[in-house]
Parts: structure tokens; sequence; C-alpha cells
């Protein structure tokens, strides 16, 4: 018990003297940080300095006022696409119901067809068994035409022959019901054929007119699908017209889009041609002589870049320091931004907590504010929820803005600096270069 009594109260003892220790190392950092040296006083510009700088001016306002002018001019012609679209979009639905129609109407004029061709083939059926029918009966009243005449063709007689001649009353009787019965066979032989006739006659008449129907149901099909095929051509016309038209539109923005560029192209030349007649023509940056290691003092309107002491060296870790006093925003935040490029080319060191012999991205941002008396803790996922949202246009130089797993420090203009890697330590990147999640104001 004793002993672990002892080691906890040692452990303890080691914890207190370690925190001690950062403190004094943190102390001793901020004792290297240089101190601010104020921006030389603006440029005297001559009469004819002055004069192209107006007329700078008035050409930079002119083509604003025409890329103003050309910017309406590709949201108009982006409306114009998006209606266009929209009406093509209307008319290809119709073109769709209209197809959907035929396919129906021609599927209609199959199933026509079809029953068209029975009705033919039912028909021909009609008309064969029709010319049997005549032909049977013909036959049969050639039969009995014979038949009667063979009879008759010695007059009556003959029957009274034939009834005169029975031997007996009963064959008398017999022969006369011999001679009703012929005559009643071939009644009855003829009337079968006759209705037969009649009734496939009647039949075949029946189905002429089923099919004079159904060919009149086609024509009006016929009729109806070529009917379609006419508006469809017309949509499809109509459908055609509405490409060519997008495609002069979306032409016309591109056109519109390209202009934009060059007009932002002359706007930041002539921007460059003023910063020029303005800026003064001598400009000096103070070395730091407190003896911290690769800071450098601030003049506004300078170049700072790595000091010499520093890790790193190159163009990511130079900074004109008009894109921080340009920018808009408080004069608090341009303070922090202008101290925190200071420290371009020092080394990246995880968890690291020195501004100079090196931190991590939230360490250098955490270290960075607390020389302003702003406690933001370090780790990116605690520091993000510090401070309040602003959006990326909101931004102003002093900002905290976050990516996924890392935080830097607005500098305005779009520009940013960070403690990027071991490999490249403190420098100056793009504020696009990676997506952000969010954005930060640490200051009040």
């Amino acid at each position: 018990m004793k002993k672990k009594t002892f080691r906890k109260k040692y452990s303890v003892k080691k914890t207190i003297v370690a925190v001690a220790a950062s403190v004094s190392v943190f102390a001793s950092c901020f004792s290297f940080l240089p101190a601010y040296v104020h921006a030389e006083p603006e440029k005297t510009l001559t009469e004819e300095e002055q004069k192209k700088l107006e007329e700078k001016k008035k050409q930079e306002e002119e083509v604003k006022k025409q890329q103003e002018q050309t910017q309406k001019d590709l949201q108009e012609k982006n409306k114009e696409v998006g209606a266009l679209e929209k009406e093509q979009s209307a008319v290809q639905s119709q073109i769709a119901d209209l197809n959907a129609q035929i396919s129906n109407l021609m599927s209609d004029i199959d199933i026509l067809e079809y029953d068209i061709a029975n009705t033919e083939a039912a028909i021909e059926v009609a008309k064969e068994e029709l010319d049997e029918a005549t032909a049977l009966e013909a036959e049969q009243y050639e039969a009995t035409k014979t038949r009667i005449k063979i009879m008759y063709e010695q007059g009556e007689t003959n029957y009274v022959d034939l009834l005169v001649s029975s031997s007996s009353f009963s064959e008398f009787l017999t022969n006369a019901e011999y001679i009703e019965k012929v005559y009643q066979y071939d009644q009855k032989l003829l009337s079968d054929y006759q209705d037969t006739k009649k009734q496939v006659q009647e039949m075949k008449e029946e189905l002429e007119i089923e099919e004079a129907d159904l060919e009149a149901q086609k024509e009006d099909l016929v009729t109806q699908k070529a009917e379609l095929d006419s508006k469809m051509s017309s949509l499809r016309a109509i459908a055609a017209d509405y490409d060519n038209q997008i495609s002069a539109a979306k032409k016309q923005a591109e056109q519109y889009a390209k202009l934009i560029k060059q007009q932002n192209a002359q706007i930041k030349s002539l921007q460059a041609e003023e910063k020029a007649l303005t800026t003064p023509t001598v400009t000096t940056t103070t070395p730091v002589t407190t003896g911290a290691e690769g800071g450098t003092a601030i003049m506004t309107g300078t170049i700072v870049s790595a000091g010499p002491n520093a890790k790193f060296h190159g163009a990511q870790y130079q900074i004109d320091t008009g894109v921080i006093t340009s920018a808009r925003g408080s004069d608090k935040g341009k303070e922090v931004a202008l101290y925190a490029i200071q420290f371009l080319g020092n080394p990246y060191v995880h968890a690291g907590r020195s501004l100079i012999t090196g931190t991590d991205c939230s360490g250098f941002t955490s270290l960075v504010y607390a020389h302003f008396g702003i406690k933001i803790s370090p780790g990116v996922a605690y520091q993000r929820t510090q401070g309040r949202s602003v959006t990326y246009e909101e931004a102003e130089p002093g900002d905290v803005i976050f990516y996924p797993g890392h935080a830097a420090l607005y500098l305005g203009n779009g520009k940013i600096i960070h403690a990027s890697s071991s490999k490249t330590g403190i420098k100056i990147s793009n504020a696009n270069y990676r997506s952000y999640t969010n954005i930060q104001r640490m200051l009040p």
C-alpha cells in the first residue's frame, strides 16, 4: 500500500513538473515573438501619376460595369436555356404520348387485319358451300323435271292405267301411295336444297357486311394514324428546333462566361497597375532583433518571407501583406493574420506547442490566438465548435477555416496560412485547395 501511495504521489509530482515545464517553454516562446513595425506613409504621387491612377480607376470602373452587364446577360441566357429546356421537355412528353397512341392504333389495325383475313376466308368457304348448294338444287330440279316428264309425257292415262291395272283394291292403294311418296320425296329434296341455298346465301351476305364494317373500321384507324403521324412529325420538328435554340443559347452563355473571365483578368491587371502606382518604390523589412527564429517584423505593403532561420523557403513561404490589409474585415482580425505570417517556414511538429520550434495545425491557430489573450484549445474536433460560424463569402482575416482533420487561419483574398505537414511546415495555400467543412470566427 505504501509503495502504491508513493508511486501515485510521485506520478502527480511528475505531472506538475511537466506542466510547469510546458508553461515555461510556452512563455519563453512568446518572449521571442517580434514586435510590429508601423507601415511607411503612403506614396506621394506626382501629377502625372495621379492622372494615370485616375485613368486606371476609370477604366476599372468601366470594365466592372461591363462585367456587371455581362453577368446579367449570362443570367438571362441561363434562364432562357432553362425555359427552353422546360418547353422542350413538354414537347417530348407530348411525343411520348403520341407514340403510345400510335402504338395502340397499330395494335388495333393488326387485330382488324387479322379479323378481316378470317372473315374473307369464311366468305370464300360460304361461296363454295353456296355453289355446292346451288348445284345440288339444280341437279334435283332437273331430276324432278325428268321424272315428271316421263310420268306425264304420255298424258294422264299412264296414271289411270297404273291404277286400273291393279289386281286388287289393295294394290290400287299401294300404287297410289307410291305415286304420292315419289312426289313428296321430290318436293322435300328440292325444298331442302332451296333452304340450304338460302341459309348459305344469308351467311355469305352477313360475312360480307361484317367484312365491310371491319374494312371501314380499319380505314378509320388508318386515318387516325395518319393524323397522329402528322402531329408527330410537327412535334419532332419543334423539338429539333428547341435543340437548335438551346444549343445557340448555351453557346452564347459560354461566350458570356469567357468574356467575364477576360474582364476579371482585365480588372486584376488594372488593379495591379494601380497598386504599382501607389506602392512606394522602396520598402524595407526589419529583421527581428529579439533573437526569435524565423520571425520577420511586419510592414504594411511589404513581401513577408520565411526568415533565414526558418526550415522552409520558397514561393509557398512568402506573402504580400496587401493580401491581408486590402481584405474586408476588422482591424483586429487583420492584426491576428499579420502576426501569424511571421512564422512562415517554421516546422510542423505533431502535438508541438511552439510557433518557433514546431507545432501542428490546431496548435498553430491556438498559439496565434493565445498571443491576443483569446483561448481556443488545440484539437481540430474541439476548435471547430468554438466561436461562431460564418460562410465563405463572409470570411475575414483571422477566421479559422476547417477541413476534414485540419485547421488553417484565413488571411483574406482566398489565402490561408497553416501548419501543413512535417514535409512542408507552416506555409501559404489557397483556401480552396481542399473542400472545407466550416469556418469559425473566434474574435468577439
